[in-house]
């Protein structure tokens, strides 16, 4: 019963955490969101980046497109979007829809679910969510 108890409060702590951690990934992808404007840009390369634990031998690649785009202001600009995916969000010579911030247009991202990042926030809430209805139960139920 003990252990339950301990398990639940673990499991919620992870919940709550899941939960916070989904809000702010939302609360910064609405920010770029509502101060973004719209663009063609041409993917130019994709930049392989390595993430993982360095003490494990496996590592998981991630692709970030580097975009050349033209701003409204006639402004050309190459720069690579912090989010990237494997697979890759696109391929070099791809034209794709852009978002990226005027006041700073090296803020760039390819327009779909991944690069406007409300869809990583809602997953992380629903995690969350689902974890502290684990919690719950274990604490109802035991």
């Amino acid at each position: 019963m003990v252990w339950q108890v301990l398990f639940a409060v673990m499991i919620e702590f992870l919940g709550l955490h899941l939960v916070g951690r989904g809000r702010e990934v939302v609360a910064v992808a609405r920010g770029f969101l509502g101060r973004s404007v719209t663009g063609q840009g041409e993917v130019v390369r994709l930049r392989m980046s390595r993430e993982g634990v360095p003490q494990k031998p496996r590592y998981s690649h991630v692709y970030h497109p580097v975009l050349r785009f033209v701003t409204a202001d006639g402004v050309r600009v190459e720069a690579e979007s912090p989010v990237g995916a494997n697979p890759a969000p696109a391929q070099p010579g791809d034209v794709v829809a852009i978002l990226y911030d005027p006041a700073d247009p090296r803020q760039v991202r390819i327009d779909d679910l991944r690069g406007r990042g409300t869809l990583v926030g809602g997953i992380l809430i629903g995690l969350g969510v689902t974890f502290l209805t684990a919690a719950l139960g274990l604490l109802i139920l035991g």
